[in-house]
């Protein structure tokens, strides 16, 4: 970035935000939903920010908007599931962001969960990996928080993993080669 790009973006109001929001956009992001609350009160959220902390004990990060009704369940909870979508999911990203091409938004009823009989079905089907977590933080930044939560159980599937880049839905691309 040259001097006079830093100048310009702190002249003209909005300028910065555009020019982040933009660049972001070229940024490959793994797709999660995440589901929080009691089994009667269950919601589910489609998340860009996904990201492992700590192996060592495992740990993980997703951010969320602080007025999501996701923030005070996982509050409340303590736990929630973090779900890897397989590239064969679109329709569940569109579905927990509020966009679905068909249905209703935010509807569970719509997905196929599984988890362990006698217990409330938290996984989705099909995914690429799931994490259920215990909320060990939450640390409000800005227009988010991040929920740090320590993982208790992982459900890994062989799927091809759903990526967002440049505003659209794709899959990862091996190189070929050793680098």
């Amino acid at each position: 970035m040259t001097s006079s790009a830093v100048s310009q973006a702190n002249t003209r109001p909005g300028l910065l935000r555009d020019q982040f929001v933009s660049a972001m956009s070229r940024v490959p992001l793994s797709v999660a939903v995440v589901v929080a609350g009691a089994p009667e009160h269950r919601l589910a959220l489609t998340v860009g920010t996904f990201i492992s902390v700590s192996a060592d004990p495992p740990m993980v990060l997703v951010s969320v908007k602080a007025s999501s009704p996701l923030c005070e369940a996982v509050s409340t909870h303590r736990h929630y599931v973090i779900n890897v979508l397989s590239a064969e999911q679109v329709e569940h990203s569109e579905r927990f962001s509020g966009r679905p091409r068909t249905g209703r938004p935010y509807d569970l009823t719509a997905a196929r969960w599984a988890g362990v009989p006698g217990e409330p079905r938290r996984y989705l089907e099909g995914v690429v990996a799931a994490f259920d977590c215990e909320l060990v933080d939450a640390r409000p930044i800005a227009s988010h928080v991040l929920l740090i939560g320590r993982v208790d159980e992982i459900i890994s599937g062989a799927e091809r993993p759903l990526v967002y880049w440049s505003r659209s839905y794709g899959i990862p691309s091996p190189l070929g080669g050793a680098l």
